[in-house]
């Protein structure tokens, strides 16, 4: 009998993390391109941050980034596609609110029109270097 109490508690205590975790600030992002793209999340509101997280999102996919703390965070983007030259782009910061007062839920999406000189929607185009820079 206690083996089988131990057990569902063990399934309460799951499922309470579960539903903790899931009431999160979240960044989806979207790539709407047939680019290849590594995203760098960056922490803070200057063109100099630090790395949140980093994710790679295929063609045609999204990716989720979560945070914990409420603070204003940009992205750097590498786009690549295979015959073309990678396209580096800095997004403008953007706040993420994860308090008591509630949390963020927000969706980013990336379009790259393909032509001899590929047009990227909004942001900023950056170097190489910039992108590697953490």
């Amino acid at each position: 009998m206690k083996q089988i109490y131990l057990a569902g508690l063990v399934t309460i205590i799951t499922l309470t993390c579960s539903l903790t975790s899931s009431a999160q600030a979240r960044l989806t992002i979207e790539n709407n391109s047939m680019r290849t793209m590594t995203v760098k999340v960056m922490s803070g509101s200057t063109g100099k941050g630090t790395l949140h997280k980093t994710v790679s999102i295929g063609k045609h996919s999204s990716g989720t980034v979560y945070f914990s703390e409420t603070g204003y965070y940009f992205t750097k983007t590498k786009a690549v596609l295979s015959g073309r030259d990678p396209v580096y782009q800095k997004g403008k910061p953007f706040k993420v609110v994860n308090d008591d007062t509630g949390y963020s839920v927000m969706t980013l999406t990336f379009s790259i029109t393909e032509s001899t000189v590929p047009q990227v929607t909004g942001g900023q185009q950056i170097s190489r270097q910039e992108f590697d820079q953490n």
